[in-house]
């Protein structure tokens, strides 16, 4: 949120009018919160966990864009490609949420959650509880924290966005500032912590 001001206003004001400040977000409120499921999709989509899916072993001779691919083929899935494909999302390199909801009779674009937990056989068991973490921790850190860009010296601090590479990608260590959004926002974070 540290680079995309904008959206984490969207989604404080939607958590604010439809849960209020007197309560954390919960799965009850999740199909009332579009935006912050949009907002939890192009995470998924914008920085692929696994950039790679597991190997899958071609079953029986295929053809694919002219290619030969003889039985027994082991094939890497590029994941990351597939979520960063311009045929399939508009300017992927851009944090968009809104590519998830339909807007002026468009609909919305490809489901993320189809693609970054892999597929076949060899689907993430753990796809269920990967999703409802991510969108629970965004929902509620967003409910109760402002996250912003680091100021030192007077001097705004723009984080550079840069991630691992490897099996398993995250992002690099970098700087912002973390602040409870409000006094209430201060006391669910305390009464949650000794929950």
């Amino acid at each position: 949120m540290t680079l995309f001001p904008d959206v984490q206003k969207k989604a404080q004001a939607e958590i604010d009018a439809v849960v209020g400040p007197d309560r954390l977000p919960s799965f009850a409120d999740r199909d009332s919160l579009p935006y912050v499921e949009a907002l939890t999709k192009e995470v998924l989509r914008w920085n692929a966990v696994v950039p790679t899916g597991v190997p899958h072993r071609v079953m029986e001779d295929d053809i694919h864009d002219g290619y030969y691919i003889p039985k027994g083929s082991l094939i890497i899935p590029n994941i990351w490609f597939m979520l960063n494909d311009p045929r399939t999302y508009s300017n992927p390199s851009e944090f968009n949420p809104e590519r998830f909801l339909a807007n002026d009779g468009k609909g919305p674009e490809i489901e993320p959650r189809t693609i970054c937990f892999g597929f076949g056989r060899r689907i993430c068991p753990g796809l269920h509880l990967a999703d409802a973490s991510v969108w629970l921790s965004a929902a509620m850190s967003l409910a109760v924290f402002d996250v912003s860009k680091v100021v030192e010296n007077g001097v705004e601090i723009k984080p550079e966005f840069d991630s691992t590479s490897g099996t398993i990608s995250h992002p690099k260590p970098f700087k912002c500032s973390i602040k409870p959004r409000s006094a209430k926002a201060l006391a669910l974070i305390q009464q949650d912590a000794h929950y």
